[in-house]
């Protein structure tokens, strides 16, 4: 005798629901106020030297409060990425695409975000990438101010 068996569960609902406020603190705060002026504020520890972005109000390594906050330009490098390939639910973006880390320049840590503007094959740990803003209307204390990044151009920017 044959087993039939079911098919498998590919989704399932759930009547659960997790509502919750973020708390961004001073030290972030800084950092997403920035954002809605196309600027990423970055913080030193005065103790060890350690540059975070976004800045917590105080250093992880040392428990020092950190120093008034810096700007950054934006730039930075690849330090590993995914190609997303598959689409999930609630996916806003049409696969393929790359979500990196991105080690800004003069920051000692780093920005998750979508690298776009350049074929997902072509990207690789070391490329030097810039961030696209969104135009001046859509600006927010959001890491959403902040469309994608992209390669900068051989030989400088193109802004």
């Amino acid at each position: 005798m044959t087993e039939v068996l079911p098919e498998p569960v590919t989704t399932m609902p759930s009547p659960f629901r997790m509502d919750y406020t973020y708390v961004a603190g001073s030290g972030r705060s800084v950092f997403l106020r920035g954002l809605a002026e196309r600027k990423l504020m970055a913080r030193r520890c005065a103790g060890c030297e350690q540059v975070y972005l976004p800045p917590p109000e105080f250093c992880s390594r040392c428990l020092r409060e950190l120093e008034p906050p810096f700007e950054l330009d934006g730039r930075g490098v690849v330090s590993t990425f995914c190609v997303v390939s598959f689409p999930f639910p609630g996916q806003r973006i049409d696969p393929p695409y790359v979500v990196a880390h991105i080690q800004p320049h003069g920051a000692g840590t780093r920005l998750m975000h979508l690298v776009r503007e350049v074929e997902p094959a072509d990207v690789h740990i070391g490329m030097e990438v810039e961030p696209v803003w969104v135009a001046d209307d859509e600006l927010d204390t959001s890491l959403l101010s902040i469309r994608h990044f992209r390669p900068v151009p051989q030989g400088g920017t193109d802004a």
